[in-house]
């Protein structure tokens, strides 16, 4: 019960807070970054922007790539998996280090238990995380479905061509139709911020700045990235003979997978284990570093 009303008191505050919102605009706005579709002929990418400016509703319904749904699915990939770790952290990272400088955190931790007030502590971040990237998200959506075409107003072999993957991927969408997608596309938004907001938690059992606390994620996501990157090209310089071993492994290990975590068919219980063991290891530093400061929560 103490956890349960850690958490609570902790969302309120955040719900209240202008982190949160914060973190819902910047999420609304980077959606629209992303790059849906690719003109050959003018060799040249359009973003959602730039083609819901530039092409008219005739123009989209020639092409699959503007499908609303296609359109929502890559709603979270371009730069916003690159940013996440600082989106994410905006909700409660500024919100803690407030209080913690305020001192008015003791308040809080010294009716409660350290167990249940390290837990609670770190269950709201990752679910304020988690909501206010999934609002920006859905705020996305809804313009996404208002302005661009439907499945269904394509042609009937556009529309075949486009959904002939799905079944193999979700085994329930020819019973349970498009919203059943939508559900979990919302479901893998919601988890991809919980976890991004982790690194910055983490972070603020050892430090009080909270704009170092909300930088250094986003710079070891980008050496993280980058490392992967050249480590994928390893796995196929000889094309012959591909490291399949290592290109399972950084399959395994991705930490973008995860907005994308229900459709990896049989491959995502590996990742599905990655995280979790990831998620308990990084609660088990968040409390044996908690436990060991002798200010606690200052």
């Amino acid at each position: 019960m103490k956890t349960l009303r850690i958490i609570s008191t902790s969302l309120r505050k955040v719900l209240t807070s202008y982190g949160f919102y914060a973190c819902v605009i910047i999420t609304f706005v980077l959606c629209f970054t992303v790059e849906i579709y690719y003109d050959i002929s003018a060799q040249e990418s359009y973003s959602v922007i730039q083609v819901f400016m530039s092409y008219s509703n005739e123009q989209m319904l020639a092409n699959t790539d503007f499908c609303s749904y296609n359109v929502f699915t890559k709603g979270v990939d371009g730069w916003f998996p690159m940013f996440i770790p600082i989106v994410a952290a905006f909700p409660v990272i500024p919100l803690i280090c407030d209080e913690r400088n305020s001192k008015f955190r003791r308040i809080t931790a010294f009716r409660t238990t350290k167990f249940s007030y390290n837990t609670g502590s770190f269950i709201s971040a990752m679910i304020s995380g988690g909501l206010a990237v999934m609002a920006g998200f859905l705020l996305f959506s809804v313009i996404a479905f208002a302005a661009f075409p439907n499945i269904n107003e394509f042609e009937a072999s556009m529309a075949e061509s486009f959904e002939w993957w799905i079944p193999e991927s979700y085994r329930f969408f020819t019973k349970l139709g498009y919203p059943y997608l939508i559900f979990l596309k919302f479901l893998e938004v919601f988890l991809f911020g919980a976890f991004s907001a982790i690194p910055a938690f983490i972070l603020t059992s050892i430090m009080k700045n909270k704009y170092l606390i909300i930088c250094i994620p986003f710079f070891i996501k980008y050496m993280i990235t980058q490392t992967y990157s050249k480590l994928y090209m390893s796995v196929y310089e000889d094309i012959e003979n591909p490291n399949e071993k290592l290109a399972s492994f950084l399959d395994m290990t991705n930490l973008d997978a995860i907005k994308n975590i229900f459709s990896l068919g049989d491959d995502k219980w590996k990742n599905i284990l990655f995280y979790i063991v990831l998620l308990m290891g990084s609660y088990i530093i968040y409390c044996i570093t908690m436990n060991r400061r002798l200010d606690y929560v200052e």
